[in-house]
């Protein structure tokens, strides 16, 4: 975008001094040459930035329409994707509005927003006028033109009923390829949310919506929508139109189906910022996490007037900070400015982070002052998976649905934050919906089964002989280094198990299991929730082992494991 601004004060063109006249005489014609220039230079490209004018409103007969009784909604936050403005006390705002930019408004706590037929949040105006441009051969559909701007862009808000304490969905990478793949995520996660059974107010989609066939888009939606709720999402790397030339145009398709790519809302005392942070390098350059620099001066727009006692409730695809990979500092970062967007967060009291993107571990790093930080500690959370380790991973139950276990031995699943004033507690529930199934427990080494049965003898069923340094091995879903887990055995007083990071033997086993078949499991992953305590010898016969885990958040499971002893 070039304008184009030609001052007056000192051409003085109605000015009658003989100075003011030579002045005139020497500028005008470089004023008229730089303007031709930039005509010959710049051919198509708009001269002025047009003006987007209209009213926030309460929409009370909820027609979708602003009517002259109802009443405009002062302070709710207007942009165009890097400035910010607020409407006045009659809810009208006026803001700059270049081409191929999206106006979108901030969802203020105490309203909802209208919801089209796949319940997805209609927040946003696309200003298109011509449409995506024609810079690469488009492989899905793009932005379809939206013509001169409208002289009103009206937003209606619906009054709302969410509290102070409210819950929300997560979902990590969905991340379906195909028909096959949305018929299993259907069945093994909508199914067991249908009609919103754990009574949330919005769901969050951290990325990879679908998995580069962005055709699915709508049956991906229509499929949530079943749900019940409203479905706020973020694009990630496998979202993207990769043939763009660029940054700029690799979301034209997401765009097209979901809005703005970055943007934000609030629910109670919290303010979420939904971010892009999937910097495209452009065809066949791959990508890096990054956020580029006008969505940075848009967060640094948005959060202006935010208070710093609100929790900020950050949602990306890729991971700001994991240890996944590394756990030294800064090599660790995943997104690569990651301490640009610290600067802009200092002066908040109460921050927490989600991603997905991470197809191997779910992982939960404290930013603190080791990471240049210094307000109040808080979590990076690198989320499990909707789809674990992929929809094809592992073998088949009864309903045809992979196991889809991630390679840090976490099954897949989906979250249900709790949110109270400027607290959330995420919790984690399996695929199957019990919120009270995170442990696995298993042996490593296994006990030696008789000889008679060894050649095909099923591990869980856990009768054997004692080797040398057996360990209770325990996998706590989702956990963490900050999470404490105890074990008893047989009825004794309860101790601490050891927190390490290691792989999950159950993932090891069924990786060489099933390694070179169409049921190959992920390649194991070290694990950042596996607690292991060595067994003491123990006599033969019957036994028990009884695991209590409580995460740090006050989440607890506990479970009996019963095995037989023999010589």
């Amino acid at each position: 975008m070039l304008e184009i601004k030609l001052f007056h004060r000192s051409v003085c063109l109605y000015d009658r001094s003989k100075y003011c006249l030579i002045k005139t005489l020497v500028l005008m014609p470089l004023f008229i040459s730089f303007f031709l220039f930039s005509i010959l230079v710049f051919p198509g490209i708009p001269m002025a930035v047009e003006v987007a004018k209209g009213t926030v409103y309460l929409d009370s007969n909820r027609n979708g329409q602003y009517d002259p009784d109802e009443i405009g909604i002062a302070g709710v936050r207007v942009s165009n994707g890097e400035d910010v403005v607020q409407t006045n006390a009659r809810g009208e705002y006026a803001i700059d509005l270049p081409a191929e930019r999206i106006l979108f408004i901030s969802k203020p706590a105490g309203y909802d927003l209208p919801l089209n037929d796949v319940q997805l949040p209609q927040f946003y105006y696309c200003h298109y006028p011509d449409g995506t441009p024609d810079v690469a051969a488009w492989q899905w559909p793009v932005i379809s033109p939206t013509g001169p701007l409208p002289s009103e862009i009206n937003f209606a808000l619906l009054p709302s009923e969410v509290a102070d304490d409210f819950r929300a969905m997560g979902f990590a990478d969905p991340q379906t390829n195909n028909e096959e793949q949305l018929d299993m995520m259907r069945r093994d996660i909508i199914d067991e949310l249908f009609g919103n059974p754990h009574h949330a107010s919005f769901g969050l989609v951290a990325g990879d919506v679908v998995h580069d066939n962005l055709a699915l888009y709508e049956r991906h939606n229509r499929l949530m929508s079943q749900i019940g709720i409203p479905m706020w999402n973020v694009p990630g790397n496998h979202d993207l139109n990769f043939e763009s030339p660029n940054n700029k145009y690799a979301t034209q398709t997401f765009r097209s189906v979901f809005g703005p790519d970055y943007y934000s809302f609030d629910y109670g005392q919290v303010h979420f910022l939904a971010l892009n942070n999937v910097g495209y390098k452009g065809k066949g350059n791959g990508y890096e996490g990054h956020i580029d620099s006008v969505q940075m001066k848009w967060i640094e727009n948005d959060l202006k007037d935010v208070p710093s006692d609100k929790l900020i409730m950050i949602i990306t695809h890729i991971p700001l900070l994991t240890y996944a990979n590394d756990r030294t500092f800064p090599k660790a970062i995943t997104t690569v400015n990651f301490n640009d967007l610290l600067r802009t967060l200092s002066r908040f009291q109460y921050v927490y982070t989600i991603a997905g993107h991470d197809t191997s571990n779910s992982w939960k790093v404290e930013v603190n002052h080791t990471h240049g930080w210094h307000g109040r500690p808080f979590i990076t959370h690198t989320l499990a998976e909707t789809r674990g380790g992929g929809w094809y991973t592992g073998p088949r139950d009864e309903r045809g649905v992979s196991e889809a276990s991630m390679a840090d031995g976490n099954p897949n699943g989906y979250y249900l934050f709790h949110f109270d004033g400027h607290e959330v507690r995420p919790q984690f529930i399996p695929a199957g919906g019990d919120p009270n199934d995170r442990l696995r427990i298993l042996f490593d080494p296994l006990l030696l089964p008789p000889d008679s049965i060894s050649r095909n003898y099923p591990q869980g069923l856990d009768r054997g002989a004692q080797q040398e340094n057996t360990h209770v091995v325990v996998n706590f879903f989702d956990g963490g280094e900050r999470d404490r887990v105890t074990i008893a055995v047989d009825g004794n007083v309860p101790m601490l198990m050891e927190h390490v990071e290691r792989t999950d033997p159950y993932i090891v086993r069924q990786y060489e299991r099933f390694r070179g078949t169409e049921y190959e499991f992920a390649v194991p992953a070290v694990s950042s929730h596996i607690w292991q305590f060595e067994l003491p010898h123990l006599e033969v016969g019957l036994h028990s082992l009884v695991v209590k885990a409580v995460d740090e958040f006050g989440f607890e499971d506990e479970e009996l494991l019963t095995f037989e002893v023999t010589l």
